[in-house]
Order: structure tokens, then sequence, then C-alpha cells
């Protein structure tokens, strides 16, 4: 009898484990959606809703593909939780093309391609300062959704 309640608590367990960043995603997905998908505006979507829950100290790169004879808007928005999220624009040889935190820490960036190619987004959240730091206790880290949407003109 103790076993088939120890193996009832093991897949709870278990369910837990599995369910949880899925939880976590889809709450992440959804806050895309409310919050940062309207400041797009008046740019449309491009239907790609590019979202994840992000520490401080991580970052996240992403290779999209730009066409020519196109405005783009690329927009990051992230949780309050994370301060100072930033992203940079690169091309396929890792030049920077646009850095957020050369520009007053930019939300987004508009620009015009003249040829078809792929670049890369790369998007950071900075470590954690002392201040920050002596905040946590234990051994919590600070995380947040963060959202990269990319929109056009017609």
């Amino acid at each position: 009898m103790i076993a088939n309640k120890l193996n009832i608590v093991k897949i709870v367990v278990l369910a837990l484990a599995i369910s949880l960043p899925l939880m976590g995603y889809s709450q992440c997905k959804g806050f895309a959606k409310k919050k940062c998908l309207p400041a797009l505006k008046p740019f449309i979507h491009n239907g790609q809703l590019n979202s994840t829950t992000l520490m401080a100290g991580e970052s996240a790169e992403l290779v999209m593909t730009f066409h020519a004879g196109q405005q783009y808007r690329v927009m990051i928005c992230a949780q309050q939780s994370l301060k100072k999220v930033s992203f940079k624009m690169m091309d396929m040889d890792r030049e920077i093309l646009f850095s957020s935190e050369d520009q007053n820490d930019a939300k987004n960036w508009d620009f015009n391609v003249k040829a078809t190619q792929q670049m890369i987004i790369l998007v950071s959240v900075p470590r954690a300062g002392k201040h920050d730091a002596a905040k946590l206790t234990g051994t919590l880290s600070i995380s947040g959704c963060v959202a990269l949407l990319v929109g056009f003109k017609d």
C-alpha cells in the first residue's frame, strides 16, 4: 500500500515537472500577445511570435530573413522584472548594424533593406548587479518574459 502511494506521488511530481515549463511558456506567449503586439503599430506583425523566458545574464539569438524593398520594425518587449533588456541586429558576418544600447536603450528599430538578406538578432538580459542581488534571497534569479516582434509596412 505504501509502495502504491509512493508511485502515485512520483507520477504527480513527474506530471508537474512536465507541465510547469509549458505553463510558463503559455503565460509568456499571452504576455507577448496582450502587451507587446499593440505596441508594434502602425507596422503589421509578420505572424511569428518569438517569445521566451530569460533570466538575468542570459541571451537568445534568432536568425531571420528580411526582404528587399520592405520597411521593417524590430521591437523588443519585456516584463518589468527584467531591466535594460537590449538587442543587437547583425549581418551574417556578425557585424553590428544596430545596437539598442547605443541608442539610449531603444525598444525598436525601423529600417529598410535594399537586398533580401538574413540577419542575426541577439537579445540580452544583463546580469543582476550587486544592488539587485542584495534584494534576492537564497538562489532565486530574476527572470521574465521577453518577446521579439517583427513588423512591416505595405
